[in-house]
């Protein structure tokens, strides 16, 4: 295991800076509040500093935006405005007992059921901030809404189990936009974060964590690209050309971290950035970090990576060099999506073994954890002649404005597996002998499924809407395994820093805060850190960042401790 000094699993972090005169300092820039990332978690902490009278600067090793910019742009929250135009009265208690279930005691009771309560404030904060949301409503299973369609049940909520336990409601908020809206959601929040006085610097890596003699956290060493020079050109041509498209592509996104990582490290100049108040890291999850992947959360190590560029771990890793205590870094959020087409809901997904293990209509996140969770994290769908030709229809492009990124997604991954990933069978004996499981148990599987839906049923609670009989030849299997080459399976680590769930403060082992140090966002542990319901982790950003960002604001670092064997100097 990594010891809180080690800096192994990025090359680009390296040990705080420990200043004996911090005033004598060589500081290029300063601000009350330093934010590091600024994606949804970053702009949401900048601009509520400043609605606290802080001044403060903004650093991105990019150009902003983060996984926020290419997400889906959905927003959990309850009891909204939005939800009442669709005809749905919800209300943060039922959203309470609907995420107790989910988040598995990740943070307090108190803060779930502040973040249920603050959740409808929350979505009209980011309406202040430009953001626009629809109640148009879409009630069938899907992992994500099609064009046209704003609100949908984004979880669990009519899932067996749950239902019963809470009042289902449709609680994912698509921010208002054609295609994936992380981008719309971002820039309106760059926007308002600008207008409002935040500074932003790109282009500018940090590299590590200033702190002062007895400890406290005063600012950041960034190594930033000269603007306008050659170099500064070629990053930025890197990052554009990514997120043109490619940025759905981890080959794509390794390859610009691999050339972008030179030209950081060659050009970049090494400047301080002094904080008076505090810093707060928001740099993104560790996904494409694959040794931290393989380390922390080896059953997810064949899964695809999601995220941008700069989600390698940096911020975790800089608060881990101040003595930040980690946590949940084994939990991961794999999406195995089978749906849509909605035809492969109502397939029957079994194990290497034959068996069927899970309800086919369960949240994309909760299959691919328990995919995951098997011996050898192998898993197939089986589906019959009507629902394979079924499945066709969704390869078919709408060609509505914003489709590509939801057509390549979904639409060209579901061609390309029904062409290349797909094995066909005469029969359930013959299919079964083509993938590798033995003939007999998956006959007993397909035939005990048929037979509970006889009796209108599902032994494992499958919503009786997706309850279709599997007896119409030839058979075919689909390969879901978290290791799928042909069909990826896109995952996103949630562990990062343990942080105060009243303050943002990142904490030390021993519980005690690490002074002029806050995080949020994928950097930090919270609401979705040990199980992701789709928009959870945007409004932890928000709910985070602002935390953070009004923690900070307001910050009057005290000395606390001495960080040992730390690198210092009296000038810099």
């Amino acid at each position: 295991m990594t010891k809180p000094g080690d800096v192994s699993w990025h090359s680009n972090v390296e040990s705080p800076l420990v200043l004996d005169n911090v005033d004598q300092a060589n500081w290029t820039e300063s601000a009350d509040v330093v934010v590091v990332g600024f994606g949804a978690a970053g702009a949401s902490a900048a601009i509520e500093a400043r609605a606290n009278g802080a001044e403060v600067l903004a650093v991105d090793r990019f150009e902003g935006g983060g996984s926020t910019a290419i997400s889906g742009g959905i927003y959990y929250g309850g009891a909204t405005q939005v939800q009442r135009e669709a005809g749905y009265e919800d209300t943060p208690e039922e959203m309470y007992k609907y995420l107790k279930l989910e988040t598995e005691g990740v943070v307090g009771d108190d803060t779930l059921m502040r973040f249920c309560r603050d959740s409808n404030a929350n979505l009209q904060w980011l309406q202040a901030q430009g953001v626009r949301f629809d109640s148009t409503l879409y009630k069938t299973k899907r992992s994500y809404p099609p064009n046209k369609y704003y609100l949908y049940f984004s979880g669990n909520e009519l899932v067996a189990g749950y239902r019963e336990h809470a009042k289902p409601a449709p609680r994912g908020h698509r921010v208002l936009g054609g295609g994936y809206t992380g981008g719309v959601l971002f820039q309106a929040l760059k926007d308002s974060a600008l207008g409002k006085g935040v500074r932003l610097m790109t282009h500018a890596p940090a590299s590590r964590l200033v702190l002062d003699r007895s400890g406290v956290v005063i600012g950041i060493e960034v190594r930033r690209i000269p603007p306008g020079t050659k170099a500064w050109k070629k990053h930025s041509r890197l990052i554009r050309l990514i997120n043109s498209g490619l940025n759905y592509f981890e080959p794509a996104i390794q390859w610009a971290a691999r050339k972008s990582a030179p030209l950081e490290q060659g050009f970049g100049e090494r400047i301080l950035i002094r904080a008076r108040r505090g810093v707060v890291l928001s740099t993104g999850s560790f996904a494409m970090n694959r040794p931290m992947v393989r380390h922390y959360a080896p059953n997810y190590a064949g899964a695809m990576a999601l995220g941008s560029v700069g989600c390698d771990g940096a911020g975790i890793r800089m608060g881990q060099t101040a003595g930040g205590a980690i946590g949940e870094m084994e939990r991961v959020s794999a999406w195995r999506s089978i749906s849509p087409p909605t035809a492969f809901v109502k397939g029957v997904a079994v194990t290497s073994n034959g068996e069927r293990f899970v309800s086919e209509d369960v949240y994309l996140g909760r299959m691919g954890e328990r995919i995951a969770a098997l011996p050898d994290r192998k898993a197939w769908l089986i589906v019959d002649k009507p629902l394979y030709r079924e499945s066709w229809k969704n390869t078919v492009p709408t060609f509505e404005k914003g489709w590509l990124p939801e057509w390549l997604s979904y639409g060209l991954m579901l061609l390309i597996n029904l062409l290349t990933n797909t094995r066909k069978g005469r029969t359930l004996a013959e299919l079964a002998k083509k993938c590798g499981v033995p003939p007999t148990n998956l006959e007993r599987t397909v035939a005990k499924y048929n037979a509970a839906l006889a009796l209108g049923t599902d032994p494992l609670g499958k919503s009786p809407e997706y309850l279709d009989p599997l007896a119409d030849a030839p058979y075919y299997a689909i390969d879901i395994s978290i290791d799928s080459k042909k069909y990826p399976c896109p995952s996103i680590p949630m562990g990062g820093l343990v942080v105060d769930e009243i303050t943002g403060h990142v904490k030390r082992e021993d519980g005690s805060h690490i002074a002029g140090l806050f995080a949020a966002g994928r950097n930090a542990i919270g609401i979705c850190s040990r199980f992701y319901v789709s928009g959870t982790s945007i409004a932890d950003c928000v709910f985070a960042g602002r935390r953070a960002g009004r923690s900070a604001a307001i910050e009057n670092p005290q000395s606390t401790a001495v960080v040992p064997g730390a690198a210092s100097a009296s000038n810099a």
